[in-house]
């Protein structure tokens, strides 16, 4: 027998053995969520507890009737109705990790699901979606970013490649410069696990050389600057601009973002990391791109979202009212 597959040595008690095997699938469990999810349900967890403290209530069991007070006040501090779904999920996964069955669970006379029906209704909104940066607007927001200096050369390969390569915040950031290559038609960049992919088997998305705002021809120039071939693509500098190791937060992101959209005359608080992303699927949706070609890139799981983009490129496409009106 292989060394790798010696059983547990004899002197191991039944009690260690079976000790090992809860933990190794207690860590195998925790990893069926995303490590971001897991933040948010240790914040909303810290929020209900400070709640119940400040009322003199029992946060662990809580009572359901508790909870569904918690859950209004949150709505009517202003907290969106998706997030106060969440933090009663992880209130109820709190419970559940202490064996204890959580409030929804207990809830006999359906509280907690009344009361987030009635704060569906009262405060339930519209979600207000950020501006996407379309091409236009992408060659505004770049043209504000002057010079040949580090940080310059920088901002505008990542405005260029957020934008071709449609890559959630979190996902720009992460990419290494192991993950990419470059092809005659591009780039090839490997996204080892996304939002839409916790199961982590990986994709290949490509992004184009292009012919106008030529995102891989600003990278190549970011990189040759950098002079660094390996770990993160996009990298902090520090006020002196001198190039460090950590990677840019997706926060940097955000705030570079709003920063171009600013010096291009817009309204910064319309825009934010996101609308890079959403600007690439709302261009591609005016040039007529096929759907499934967007869903892939995007690698959205459901067609209806990628849809979204395009009945809005088209509302005046072919209006029943151009004959009439």
């Amino acid at each position: 027998m292989s060394e790798d597959l010696t059983p547990l040595a004899p002197t191991a008690t039944l009690s260690e053995r079976l000790r090992a095997e809860i933990e190794a699938a207690q860590k195998t469990m925790k990893a069926a969520h995303a490590k971001a999810t897991l933040r948010a349900y240790a914040s909303d967890w810290v929020s209900f507890c400070e709640y119940c403290e400040e009322r003199n209530f029992e946060a662990l069991p809580a009572h359901p009737d508790v909870v569904a007070l918690y859950l209004e006040r949150q709505a009517r501090e202003g907290r969106k109705t998706s997030t106060v779904g969440r933090r009663l999920a992880a209130i109820n996964r709190y419970h559940r990790d202490a064996a204890i069955a959580p409030p929804s669970a207990r809830d006999a006379a359906g509280t907690i699901a009344t009361m987030l029906k009635g704060i569906r209704n009262t405060y339930g909104s519209k979600v207000q979606q950020k501006a996407p940066a379309e091409v236009d607007v992408l060659t505004s927001m770049l043209a504000t970013i002057e010079g040949m200096g580090l940080r310059a050369v920088r901002d505008r390969a990542i405005l260029a490649i957020g934008f071709a390569s449609a890559l959630r915040r979190s996902e720009l950031v992460a990419v290494q410069c192991e993950e990419m290559s470059f092809v005659n038609s591009g780039l090839r960049i490997f996204i080892p696990r996304s939002k839409g992919d916790q199961g982590a088997q990986g994709t290949t998305i490509a992004v184009p050389n292009g012919r106008s705002i030529r995102p891989v021809n600003l990278l190549r120039h970011w990189l040759h600057q950098a002079g660094h071939t390996e770990g993160p693509v996009f990298r902090r500098l520090t006020r002196s601009d001198a190039l460090t190791d950590a990677p840019m937060t997706d926060k940097s992101v955000a705030r570079l973002v709003k920063a171009a959209a600013a010096a291009a005359g817009f309204d910064p608080a319309l825009y934010s990391a996101h609308s890079l992303r959403a600007g690439f699927l709302t261009s591609a949706a005016a040039s007529k791109a096929s759907l499934f070609k967007m869903k892939d890139h995007a690698r959205h799981k459901s067609l209806d979202t990628v849809a979204g983009y395009v009945r809005d490129a088209s509302l005046f496409d072919d209006h029943a009212g151009d004959e009439i009106l």
